[in-house]
């Protein structure tokens, strides 16, 4: 029988678990306002830190909504599926991230293919924004995983498919908590491989300005490699 590495947990993550299981088990409803950041941390006995990062990861999975001034709502989900997205809010499996990288594959290359064909002037001065976001943010891993998720996202709206950008966004809050996690153990930690990333964004930005669809294919494709390649490496290493 294969062994597997056991990881500690962190806290936040403990937290969100046993909001989720609240949230599905019906102890708090749809549409009902979770209690303040400071109640909570009082009822969990945990630091405020710790009940944020659990709030923003079960947003991501699209659990709750959090409203400026308003507080963190329940959202309606569909329980199934909620099932299904959980273990983003943990580590995940090497077998499960593996997969991860075979859907952004699939999509995120052709995304970047139809989006040389189809963006326009506007798409193109958001992308570059976004490109100047992550330049600027080279030493704060939160911010250059922030404007990471951004670019890809933003390249998705310049395909105008609808259906697809549809797609993704249900999917992609499970691909964003995951690869959030994979950058911050591996990636966001090294400045050298910042920069490497920065660049593979220039190049991708680069072939759809140009709209030249196969080498966006091609160098989205060769990014998503790489980065998958980095994480499995650091992985071993740490094996």
């Amino acid at each position: 029988m294969a062994i597997e590495q056991v990881r500690p947990k962190k806290i936040y993550e403990i937290v969100a678990e046993q909001l989720t299981e609240m949230i599905r088990n019906g102890e708090v409803l749809p549409g009902q306002r979770l209690a303040s950041v400071q109640q909570l941390a009082e009822e969990f006995q945990v630091g405020r830190s710790a009940i944020r990062e659990a709030l923003s990861a079960l947003k991501a999975v699209g659990l709750v909504e959090i409203k400026q001034g308003e507080g963190t709502f329940v959202k309606k989900v569909n329980h199934d599926l909620s099932s299904k997205v959980i273990p983003s809010v943990k580590f995940m499996k090497q077998e499960d991230i593996r997969q991860l990288f075979e859907i952004r594959k699939i999509v995120e290359t052709g995304a970047a293919s139809l989006a040389a064909v189809n963006r326009t002037e506007e798409d193109l001065e958001k992308i570059n924004q976004i490109l100047e976001e992550m330049k600027r943010s080279e030493g704060d891993g939160e911010l250059g995983e922030k404007a990471d998720v951004d670019f890809h996202m933003a390249i998705v709206s310049s395909t105008k498919n609808d259906m697809l950008l549809k797609l993704l966004e249900t999917v992609s809050d499970t691909m964003q908590v995951s690869m959030r996690e994979a950058r911050k153990l591996f990636l966001y930690s090294e400045t050298k491989k910042m920069k490497q990333l920065y660049n593979e964004h220039i190049l991708i930005f680069e072939a759809i300005k140009k709209q030249d669809a196969n080498q966006a294919y091609e160098e989205m494709m060769k990014h998503i490699v790489g980065v998958e390649e980095a994480i499995f490496r650091s992985d071993l290493k740490k094996e």
